[in-house]
């Protein structure tokens, strides 16, 4: 390893790209490890990839799609010796790679955009850290270190994810960045580990402390009816009543009864303004020092008591102890994403390592104590050591992978076996992700638009945080005029609500007894219903003070209609998860409800949607831009050529061309012959 430190150790500035004698030389060291541990194990490397596979899993694998047919042709043409490695540096350069970076770790993390306002403001967060290229770490830490509500601090989303469900996040937290799975421990000892229930709880109880309020909601109720820490005193008259004197003592009685009305009257005013924010502590976290976590009552093991209260305590590594009640979730982070931190570093390496590759160095990415032993344990050190030395900045270490010969190598002919050790004497074949196959026929249908942006979503963000602050900043007449508002909505949503089921009711005997006209009627009112109730008319009524405050009082705030229409837009521009009967989600896009969900698995419908769907009739319809760059080419070898240079990034060879030049002789059978390679394997595929 002494002679690999050279290249590590060299000073690194974030946000400032490692020079190319760094990224090479450490993709090189990388290189040499794995020969030198193939050639003790007798495996043999795969040969290079001609320029074709190259440049079309580059695109894929960078960038999440396939690269247009003049960015193929452009690449293949090129004469240049460095065309790959320049390649490499320009995608890493680029929107696209932010875009297949953030759908990673967003189902990694189980982003849910639409999950509540605190989801709308996670997802945007999230996005702008990866736009930024945040260093890992301290986007780890921001999140895991997260406090107050979501409008002022969006992180918080992390554990609002979770909300109530303190054990399960503190699973999902080692999981995702020790990969360690603990699960088992949350109820009895871990079975196949060493982790003890014990443990679990006192990893736990460094969130013990974590409570769903927001304290600056209540004392903008305060500040509203005038309540003040002197108001117990005055309501005594600041001493004890002195019954021998009469009228001095039914003075003082009918003053403190005066009090005890103002003061119930100020609680139920503050019970009536606290619907205004009645939603905010669904959005927010904060830290109750006195709280601390027990153990349950059916505990059975001798190192403990049932509901005994347990100290805050790391799960491996130092041990720690006085750890200061309001600052526990903050130590928790510092420790989550310290360097010296057994797993941290190496975890996210391996992940990256499979992001890239298609399998893990270690091959269980969620369960390192039980995963079998890696064929190159020096790799995985080395791997550790470049993270570090990057400075957790993931664009720079997947530079270095990218760069390296086995980026570069023919798939290997053997696929991994889930649970074994892979030798990596090639990349692993594998079947494209849904989003990289939805996002490569947008590419196809409207060209390169990695940089159309769905701003919506962070303006709609962005409205929420300024309605938000509106409300906390807002004078006391303001807020009961919100108040008012509020209420008056709440009732006509009663109403409506009561009005919508007895026509539903009304409805179903009316279709029940066959009386057609009395069915069109009632749905004649229903449309009525619809419209009154629609965000249009609700608006209208709307002073200016209420309609600042809307956002920030309504339950969930949906994000504005988009930027741009759906299919001019990457899969990450589009709130996730997507809904089922989707393209992402029919073809296994992630449900975003366990870390990393999304799967490759082959079934019938989805070859129906290729065949038939809606992508494939955009993408060959004439508005297409790949439809109308077919159609205008005159002759059977320029289209032949074009659709391989857009479907496969190749030139047809001599022998293709023998063979499917006859397909493609009219437009009508060029586009059958379009639509067989759309389902392809050839296509499908990541060689």
């Amino acid at each position: 390893m002494k002679k690999l430190l050279p290249f590590l150790l060299v000073p690194f500035v974030h946000a400032a790209p490692l020079s190319d004698e760094v990224i090479r030389n450490t993709a090189r060291e990388i290189d040499e490890i794995l020969l030198a541990g193939q050639k003790d194990q007798k495996i043999t490397p795969m040969p290079v990839a001609d320029d074709s596979t190259f440049v079309r899993r580059s695109y894929l694998n960078i960038i999440g799609r396939l690269p247009t047919a003049e960015e193929a042709r452009s690449f293949l043409d090129s004469n240049d010796r460095e065309k790959r490695a320049d390649l490499i540096d320009t995608l890493v350069e680029s929107p696209g790679m932010k875009s297949k970076l953030f759908n990673y770790w967003s189902d990694l993390l189980r982003v849910k955009t639409n999950s509540e306002t605190s989801g709308l403001g996670w997802h945007v967060w999230l996005r702008e850290a990866v736009e930024t290229n945040m260093p890992y770490d301290k986007m780890v830490h921001a999140m895991l270190a997260a406090n107050d509500h979501s409008a002022n601090n969006p992180a918080a989303g992390y554990y609002l994810r979770d909300r109530g469900m303190l054990l399960d996040n503190i699973s999902n937290t080692v999981q995702v960045f020790h990969g360690q799975q603990i699960g088992c421990a949350q109820c009895h000892d871990h079975p196949f580990d060493t982790t003890t229930q014990m443990e679990y709880y006192q990893l736990a109880s460094f969130l013990a402390g974590t409570e769903y309020k927001f304290e600056g909601a209540r004392e903008k109720i305060k500040e509203v009816i005038g309540v003040d820490v002197d108001m117990k005193n005055r309501m005594t008259g600041g001493g004890k009543i002195n019954k021998k004197d009469k009228k001095s003592f039914q003075k003082q009685r009918a003053a403190m009864a005066k009090q005890k009305a103002e003061m119930n009257r100020k609680r139920n005013e503050a019970k009536d303004l606290s619907t205004i924010f009645r939603y905010h502590n669904r959005n927010a976290l904060s830290d109750n020092p006195r709280k601390q976590l027990k153990l349950p009552e059916d505990y059975q093991y001798e190192d403990g008591k049932p509901g005994e209260a347990i100290e805050p305590q790391f799960l491996f590594g130092k041990k720690v102890k006085d750890v200061p009640p309001g600052k526990r979730r903050e130590v928790f982070a510092d420790w989550a994403t310290s360097r010296d931190n057994k797993y941290f570093s190496k975890v996210v390496a391996n992940r990256l390592w499979a992001y890239t590759f298609g399998y893990g160095v270690v091959p269980a990415l969620d369960d390192w104590s039980n995963s079998p032993d890696p064929l190159y344990p020096e790799l995985v050190d080395y791997l550790e050591s470049a993270m570090k030395a990057t400075n957790y900045d993931v664009q720079q270490y997947l530079r270095i992978l990218y760069h390296t010969k086995l980026f570069q190598r023919e798939v290997s002919h053997t696929e991994p076996t889930q649970g074994f050790a892979f030798d990596f004497n090639g990349p692993i074949l594998r079947r494209m992700e849904a989003e990289e196959l939805r996002d490569s026929f947008v590419t196809l249908a409207s060209g390169n638009i990695d940089d159309n942006t769905n701003y919506a979503l962070k303006e709609s963000w962005d409205n929420y945080v300024e309605s938000f602050q509106f409300v906390m900043n807002a004078t006391p007449k303001q807020i009961r005029e919100i108040d008012d508002a509020a209420d008056k909505a709440e009732l006509d949503r009663r109403r409506l609500q009561k009005e919508t089921a007895e026509m539903r009711v009304a409805l179903r005997k009316a279709q029940e007894s066959g009386q057609t006209k009395r069915v069109q009627t009632i749905n004649l009112k229903f449309k009525e219903l619809r419209e009154k109730a629609s965000q249009k008319y609700r608006r209208a009524s709307m002073s200016d003070t209420t309609s600042k405050a809307q956002a920030a009082v309504a339950r969930r705030y949906s994000p504005k209609k988009s930027s741009h229409s759906p299919f001019q837009m990457r899969s990450s521009e589009i709130p996730a998860p997507q809904k089922g009967g989707t393209f992402v989600a029919e073809f296994g896009g992630s449900d975003r409800e366990t870390p990393s969900s999304a799967h490759t698995e082959a079934t019938v419908p989805q070859t129906l949607r290729l065949l038939n769907g809606t992508e494939t009739a955009i993408l060959l319809n004439k508005k297409g831009d790949f439809a109308k760059t077919v159609s205008k080419l005159e002759t059977p070898e320029e289209r032949l050529e074009q659709l391989f240079l857009s479907l496969y990034s190749s030139y047809p060879t001599k022998e293709e061309k023998i063979a499917f030049l006859p397909e493609v002789k009219t437009l009508s059978s060029t586009q059958a012959f379009a639509r067989a390679m759309i389902t392809s394997n050839r296509f499908l595929f990541v060689q």
